[in-house]
């Protein structure tokens, strides 16, 4: 029995569970060679849905217009398949959100209490000094184990048991607040070094007085004088020039000791431009250090000797006395193209560094 003449147009082939049987028929008449029409698409006339290759059970002759019709409605279905296939992956998309090394692609909404907790843990591993005991409830210790913190130098505090006292830095979460009330401010860290977050949900980063607050608060008024004569020496020296806003901060006694002693160290060796102070924790009570700068050499220095200064700075850095050590050191340009030499220390800024200095 002879098989079904199909028209010679490239059409839908079906799966071989829609083959039909074969029939017997009469013999059709071929259609011309050259069918379809000037300019249409090689793939116009496919019907991609099985039910319409199930049409192929009768021969059928198509004429110029129902192949029209056919290469519209597999259009439309195309792009019928094409919207579904978009929102799908959108709803996927909005679903579940991709992971990207580890983190969420998209942070946690600001002024939430997790966005809150992850600013302060973000803060403090990089701001804290690894020789710090930090205190924290619980869940504050995992976050700041999460982000990078040593497990080893945190010291959980519970309902049943933790004292901060042992430690260096507080972490004061509201659960903390609650638990401790308001001798966490009269009793073991008046000073606030850095803060996140407001109202209920605020955060505050606490530097421990290890012996009591009165004798915190005496300690701090002597180091204020201490650092407001190191500043205007330096001013004074003819080694050190200034930004207008560093000479205020100088003179203010805002600087931490340690960098003045720095900035001291290296005014010996080249005249030390000031570019700017920085690194006061967001929300830190008045008082609190700068513990960062950025210097240049002076501009009245030849060009050339720009790398001969960036070695030797860093060489100053290298022989710091233990407790004078910066936390980081690095180059950096500026926007202004400007190549400065970034100092930045650890916080708390320790008290009484400079004891035997008398103003």
């Amino acid at each position: 029995e002879p098989e079904p003449v199909w028209e010679p147009e490239p059409v839908w082939e079906p799966e071989p569970a829609w083959e039909p049987e074969p029939q017997p028929a009469a013999e059709p008449e071929p259609e011309p060679a050259a069918e379809s029409e000037p300019g249409a698409e090689p793939w116009a006339d496919r019907e991609p849905e099985p039910a319409l290759s199930a049409q192929a059970e009768r021969p059928t002759q198509r004429s110029s217009g129902r192949k029209e019709r056919a290469s519209r409605r597999f259009r439309v279905s195309r792009m019928f398949a094409v919207v579904i296939v978009l929102l799908t992956i959108g709803l996927l998309a909005f679903t579940l959100p991709p992971l990207i090394a580890g983190h969420r692609a998209s942070p946690d909404p600001p002024g939430t209490e997790v966005a809150t907790r992850n600013l302060a843990a973000t803060w403090v591993a990089a701001q804290v000094s690894r020789a710090a005991t930090v205190s924290c409830d619980p869940v504050m210790c995992r976050a700041l184990e999460t982000h990078g913190f040593p497990a080893g130098d945190l010291l959980q505090l519970t309902l049943k048991g933790g004292n901060p006292s042992r430690s260096n830095v507080i972490v004061a979460t509201p659960a903390i607040r609650s638990q401790l009330g308001s001798s966490i401010r009269s009793a073991y860290a008046p000073m606030v070094i850095a803060s996140f977050g407001s109202g209920s949900l605020r955060i505050d980063i606490r530097a421990i007085a290890s012996h009591g607050p009165v004798a915190y608060k005496s300690a701090l008024r002597k180091d204020l004088r201490v650092r407001i004569a190191i500043g205007a020496g330096l001013l004074q020296s003819g080694r050190v020039v200034a930004s207008a806003t560093a000479k205020r901060q100088l003179s203010a006694g805002q600087v931490d000791s340690r960098l003045l002693f720095t900035i001291e160290g290296m005014a010996t060796r080249y005249p030390v431009r000031i570019v700017a102070f920085g690194d006061s924790g967001p929300g830190a009570s008045a008082g609190s250090p700068l513990r960062s700068a950025e210097l240049a050499q002076d501009d009245e220095l030849p060009r050339a000797s720009s790398s001969a200064f960036m070695r030797a700075m860093f060489a100053v850095l290298r022989t710091q006395h233990r407790g004078f050590v910066p936390a980081h050191a690095m180059t950096m340009r500026l926007a202004g193209g400007r190549t400065v030499l970034y100092v930045e220390f650890a916080a708390p800024s320790p008290l009484g560094l400079l004891g035997n200095f008398t103003p």
